[in-house]
C-alpha cells in the first residue's frame, strides 16, 4: 500500500533559534515542577535506573552546566570513562553530573536550574559555529555517525530534559503541564527514529494520546500500519519500560516488533 503519512525522515534537524526557543519553555516548565516538590518527593525512585528525584535533578543541572561551558561537556566525558568504564559513554558522563552535585543543598539546586535556563536558551542561540562540528563520540548520532557538539546542544540535550518532565511527573504524581515545546521535540524524536529505522520496509505510525501524529518510517511502499501512545512510544526508544508497546493494525505484524525494540540517544 502507498501512504500519504508524513515521511519522518525527510523532517528538518531542529536549528539553534527554535532550539533556544524550546529550552526555555522546557526547562521553565521543569524549574516550576521542582519547585511544586515536598521534601519527601526528592528521594522517590524515578524510571531512570539508579536515581532518585534528586539524582535526575543534578542531572538536569548538570546538562546545564555542560551547554554553557564546552570543556565541561569534554571534561565529564574524560572522568566518566575512567570513573565508570562499564557505562556507555554518555550514561557515564550522565552519572558524572550527579557525582559532581552530591550533597548540595535541594534548594540550591532548585535556584541554579531555574537561573540556568534562560542563560542556556542564550548560550544555544549564540553557540560559536566554528564549535558544532567538535565530535564527542563516534558513532552515537542517528545512522552511526560521530555525534557532534552542535547536535548534542541542539538535539539530545533538549530532547533529554523534555523526556525528563514525564519522569518526574510518573516519580511524584504530579501533573505534567504540557508545553509550546512538545510538537518540535516530538518531530525530532520521529526523525531520529525514522534516521535509525533506515531504508527498510515503510510502516505508518500512529501515535495517540497526548503526544499525537502520523507519520512514516522507511520505504514509500508501507508494508504495515502501526499504532501506539506517543509518550510511551519516546519512553520506550530511550530504553525505558513502556507502559504499553506499539500494536499492529494492518501489514506485517513483525514491524511492531521491530518498533519496540527501536531506540535513539536521549
Amino acid at each position: 500500500m502507498n501512504s500519504t503519512a508524513k515521511p519522518a525522515q525527510t523532517l528538518p534537524q531542529t536549528g539553534r533559534v527554535y532550539a533556544a526557543d524550546a529550552y526555555l519553555t522546557v526547562m521553565t516548565a521543569l524549574a516550576d515542577c521542582l519547585d511544586a516538590l515536598a521534601p519527601p518527593q526528592w528521594g522517590l525512585d524515578t524510571d531512570c535506573a539508579g536515581w532518585t528525584v534528586r539524582h535526575l535533578t543534578s542531572h538536569l543541572l548538570g546538562a546545564q552546566e555542560d551547554a554553557l561551558h564546552v570543556p565541561t561537556v569534554l571534561w565529564r566525558r574524560l572522568r566518566g570513562r575512567r570513573r565508570y568504564p562499564h557505562l556507555s559513554p554518555l550514561d557515564a558522563a550522565n552519572q558524572v553530573q550527579v557525582d559532581d552535585h552530591d550533597g548540595e543543598p535541594i534548594e540550591q539546586l532548585r535556584r541554579r536550574y531555574r537561573e540556568n535556563a534562560p542563560k542556556v536558551a542564550k548560550r544555544v542561540l549564540n553557540f560559536p559555529s566554528l564549535l558544532t562540528g567538535i565530535p564527542v563520540d563516534p558513532t552515537m548520532a542517528p545512522g552511526d555517525v560521530p555525534l557532534r557538539l552542535g547536535y548534542l546542544f541542539n538535539v539530545i540535550y533538549l530532547r533529554d530534559a523534555w523526556l525528563h518532565g514525564f519522569d518526574l511527573a510518573r516519580a511524584t504524581d504530579l501533573p505534567r503541564t504540557g508545553t509550546t515545546a512538545d510538537a518540535l521535540v516530538m518531530e525530532q524524536i520521529v526523525r531520529d527514529a525514522a534516521m535509525a529505522w533506515g531504508e527498510g520496509p515503510g510502516v505508518e505510525l500512529f501515535l495517540t494520546g497526548e503526544l499525537e501524529g502520523t507519520w512514516r518510517l522507511g520505504g514509500v511502499t508501507v508494508q504495515g500500519q502501526v499504532q501506539g501512545d506517543g509518550v510511551e512510544f519516546c519512553r520506550s526508544l530511550s530504553g525505558r519500560d513502556p507502559d504499553s508497546a506499539v500494536k499492529s493494525l494492518e501489514g506485517d505484524p513483525t514491524l511492531a516488533d521491530r518498533l519496540a525494540s527501536l531506540r535513539i540517544v536521549f
